[in-house]
């Protein structure tokens, strides 16, 4: 039976609606190419590039340290670091699998580190594009975790980084300083100068103070990458990889064999410091500080719990006490008081004051000397070799307090020094001024100066200024700047800055007699157990009041004496007489220095004990002087 007319037209209909929206759909598809492939082309290809082709940061590793010898103090070594790589953009199922608590859960245990640390690192990762260090010198058994379970881990990988080493563990470490992973607020601040999340930066020491000479230029490379995130392949629209440059080298004034010196008889100090320099240009040798710390640990990561350890216990083991630690200088400072008083014209070295019989009463008080039997009558080089008190009040009084601060000052003290290693201390000299602010205009008297002239008072030195002054009377009060880096390779036109300080200018027979009572007090003074066989040593005892516990040893001196080449200082707290505890450091350690049995063999454990044996021998045989 034929269709009617109406179920034709009805059939027509249909036939022509269907067509319509076939063409409308077709359309629509066209001008939805024509927009993606024509009018909007390049953006989307923008996109799309950036989709699969990921920019990944080449870390350049740090310049190395060396000592004047040549000698590694720091370098860096290839490590494996586990990273965080954020997605490409399609990858919506990735993105939302490491929001997933499990994921989160799972990469925390793995990287033994705190899921909101985690979690604070993948958000950053994915806000800005970098990858995150999620562990830094991961061990075997982390890297092995890692690897059985990256193909359930999205966006967790290995990658090899530079790691800071330092190979002789806390030796220098305060020198040095440590170099650790940059934070969030320090980014923000240094973004303009190319820092990324995971880079290392100088925190003490050589590290901090030279940072932009230590830290090189990171290199990049695109590579390709799946849906997934993990490398597939790499580009060839683009260069594919661009070398890190390292850091420039370092070469410093340090001399490991004084550096291990003065580690050695510093070994069983609880705290205290030591500094060596070379009198002939300010070149700092050694400079050691107790408690220590070992800077490879913050290379490899701290606990939280470990940094509270190192920040926070009582030790404080990451003060260095040599540029940092304050202490009254105790009578080592009674070199400036004899130099200001032969200035100053008040002493020649044959002045002889008033007796001591064992103290001395000023304004109604008693004024005691360490020597409570009296020194009886000294001229000046004397009243130097026996560290008499009783001659050095009276000394104080005569000179005035302008005289006594004007010649503290022009050795550089109560001043920073300017020494390349950051957050240095300048301690203090008091002056009229200080004074007036702490007392009133006018309201001190001048019974302070009999404190002051004998390094007590409000006097207060660094271990680097004390080493400063014997290093300049050394070598007649010609001024000198401590200095650590020598030589920047690369760099020739590198000089160390020269000294602020004018140095103290006397005739050539005053120093002469400076020089003489130092010899003495070392040959037949308060520092006896500092006597070195066939090695003259000139040197100053000291004995600082501490109101919060036993008295801290102080002990300077330089050798040889007719040519010095060094200059010591050793300040040990909580531990009695410089003359019975740091002389006989120093004796130790100019013993391996100069004497040609040490030059030629190592100093083993069972050598040190006996040289320590020694040395406690000969302190208990010599005057127990300040």
């Amino acid at each position: 039976m034929q269709p009617t007319n109406q179920v034709r037209d009805l059939r027509q209909r249909r036939h022509t609606l269907l067509v319509a929206l076939a063409l409308a759909g077709f359309g629509v598809v066209v001008v939805g190419l024509l927009v993606l492939q024509v009018v909007r082309q390049e953006h989307y290809a923008a996109l799309s590039k950036e989709n699969w082709v990921r920019l990944e940061v080449l870390r350049a590793p740090r310049g190395a340290i060396f000592d004047r010898h040549g000698e590694l103090l720091a370098d860096s070594a290839p490590s494996f670091s586990i990273v965080f790589r954020p997605f490409p953009a399609e990858s919506a199922q990735r993105a939302r699998e490491v929001r997933s608590t499990d994921w989160l859960a799972r990469v925390s245990t793995l990287v033994q580190l705190d899921s909101a640390e985690v979690r604070s690192r993948v958000r950053f990762a994915n806000r800005s594009g970098q990858s995150a260090v999620l562990r830094r010198d991961a061990p075997f058994a982390v890297l092995a975790a890692i690897e059985e379970s990256r193909g359930e881990l999205a966006g967790i990988e290995v990658q090899v980084e530079p790691l800071r080493h330092y190979p002789n563990g806390t030796l220098a470490a305060h020198l040095l300083g440590y170099a650790g992973e940059i934070g969030a607020e320090e980014l923000e601040k240094r973004a303009d100068r190319g820092y990324r999340p995971g880079d290392l930066i100088g925190r003490t020491g050589v590290e901090r103070t030279y940072e932009d000479l230590l830290r090189g230029s990171d290199g990049a490379e695109y590579v390709v990458v799946n849906a997934m995130g993990r490398r597939v392949a790499q580009p060839r629209e683009v260069p594919s990889r661009v070398d890190p440059e390292a850091g420039h080298d370092l070469v410093l004034t340090l001399d490991l064999r004084v550096q291990r010196a003065l580690e050695e008889v510093l070994a069983g100090v609880a705290r205290g410091a030591a500094v060596a320099l070379d009198p002939r240009d300010g070149g700092i040798l050694g400079l050691v500080s107790r408690p220590a710390f070992d800077p490879n640990e913050f290379s490899h990561g701290l606990s939280r719990a470990r940094w509270r350890v190192l920040s926070e216990g009582g030790a404080n083991p990451l003060l260095d006490r040599a540029i940092q630690g304050l202490y009254p200088p105790g009578s080592t400072f009674k070199l400036v008081s004899m130099t200001a008083a032969l200035r100053g014209g008040v002493a020649v070295p044959q002045t002889r004051l008033a007796p001591c019989p064992g103290g001395m009463n000023y304004g109604g008080r008693w004024f005691a000397c360490w020597e409570k039997r009296g020194h009886g009558s000294l001229d000046l080089v004397g009243a130097l070799q026996h560290s008499c008190d009783v001659f050095f009040y009276q000394l104080g009084l005569r000179l005035g307090l302008p005289r006594l601060e004007q010649a503290a000052r022009d050795y550089g003290l109560g001043a920073p020094t300017g020494v390349d290693l950051p957050q240095e201390r300048g301690g203090l000299v008091p002056g009229a001024a200080y004074y007036d602010r702490r007392w009133g205009a006018g309201r001190w008297r001048s019974g302070l100066l009999l404190n002051l002239a004998i390094g007590q008072g409000e006097l207060l030195l660094t271990p680097l200024q004390l080493a400063l002054l014997t290093a300049e009377v050394a070598h007649d009060g010609r001024p000198l700047r401590p200095h650590l880096v020598q030589r920047v390779v690369g760099r020739p036109e590198f000089r160390p800055p020269r000294p602020a300080q004018p140095g103290v200018q006397l005739p050539a027979a005053s120093w002469d007699a400076v020089h003489q009572a130092m010899e003495l007090v070392v040959t037949a003074g308060t520092a006896g157990a500092a006597r070195v066989p066939g090695l003259r040593v000139a040197g100053k005892t000291g004995t600082a009041q501490n109101p919060h516990g036993q008295d801290h040893a102080l002990f300077v001196c330089y050798a040889p004496a007719e040519d010095p080449v060094i200059a010591l200082a050793f300040v040990v707290e909580n531990s009695g007489h410089g003359g019975s505890v740091a002389a006989p450091m120093a004796g130790q350690v100019l013993r391996r220095l100069f004497l040609p049995d040490s030059l030629q063999r190592p100093w083993p454990r069972a050598a040190a004990a006996d040289s320590a044996r020694r040395a406690a021998r000969d302190s208990a045989e010599a005057p127990r002087g300040d």
